[in-house]
């Protein structure tokens, strides 16, 4: 993404949670701002954003199990 947003493609970004540093071509949630303002709804929004995109890879990996971490493919034994 980096590379992209420095040669001037500037039509998508990431979306990150707290633990990543802000960067232009990054959205990360915005830390301590009071609910009324503009900064709290942002981190609202892109929180429930970042559900969104979790709980769609969850789905993934339920479906197509060789997507785990252990990354074997995961077949019934018939007994």
């Amino acid at each position: 993404m980096e590379f992209h947003y420095n040669r001037g493609e500037r039509r998508t970004c990431l979306i990150g949670d707290a633990g990543y540093p802000l960067e232009p071509w990054l959205m990360t949630p915005l830390a301590h701002y009071p609910e009324w303002s503009r900064q709290y709804q942002y981190t609202l929004k892109l929180c429930k954003a970042r559900n969104i995109v979790e709980r769609f890879f969850g789905v993934l990996k339920a479906i197509w199990r060789c997507l785990s971490s252990q990354r074997v493919l995961i077949l019934p034994i018939d007994v």
